[in-house]
């Protein structure tokens, strides 16, 4: 799943483990996102990345990547999905939970009002390091890739404990 790489780098740091969807250009002219798999690498992308839709002190995160290299170190797990609430002040109350600041919020929510936002509670793993080409194919504004390279993902180590990630998921419980 393509993501800003700051986004992926909060994830791996365990400072976030949610992502809002409504979905890619693509996906919106069908009906929207939908969660294709359970299980998948977070691919890190500049394309649409703000700096300024972004909480101090995590703006300079996710910094340039290599032309022509896609750098996979990310393997997620969908926990739980939940319908955003449409009170949007229930979210912009829960901002320690995640590194976008109150107008990535906004925009969010009035971006296709047709459609639902979603947030994906995931279950986040570091994997080795592994470089593969950044083809033309995975361009677009799209949140699904698949890859043309296979991506060994033994040796997973959970980003958050048990405890930490059952906290984490009491706070969406609910909405």
């Amino acid at each position: 799943m393509k993501e800003w790489a700051s986004i992926v780098e909060a994830l791996e740091k365990g400072v976030q483990t949610t992502l809002l969807r409504k979905g890619g250009i693509v996906e919106a002219a069908r009906d929207g996102f939908h969660v294709r798999r359970q299980r998948f690498l977070l691919y890190p992308t500049h394309e649409h990345q703000h700096a300024r839709l972004l909480r101090e002190p995590y703006i300079s995160w996710g910094g340039p990547g290599v032309e022509g290299q896609l750098r996979l170190r990310v393997l997620a797990e969908v926990a739980a999905v939940y319908r955003a609430p449409e009170d949007r002040s229930v979210l912009l109350g829960m901002q320690d939970e995640f590194i976008w600041n109150a107008d990535f919020v906004h925009q969010r929510y009035d971006y296709r009002p047709d459609l639902p936002l979603w947030i994906l509670l995931l279950r986040v793993y570091r994997i080795p390091e592994v470089v593969v080409p950044d083809r033309g194919s995975y361009a677009g504004c799209k949140s699904w890739v698949n890859l043309t390279e296979d991506v060994p993902v033994e040796g997973a180590a959970v980003v958050l404990p048990d405890a930490g990630f059952a906290e984490r998921q009491a706070r969406y419980q609910g909405l």
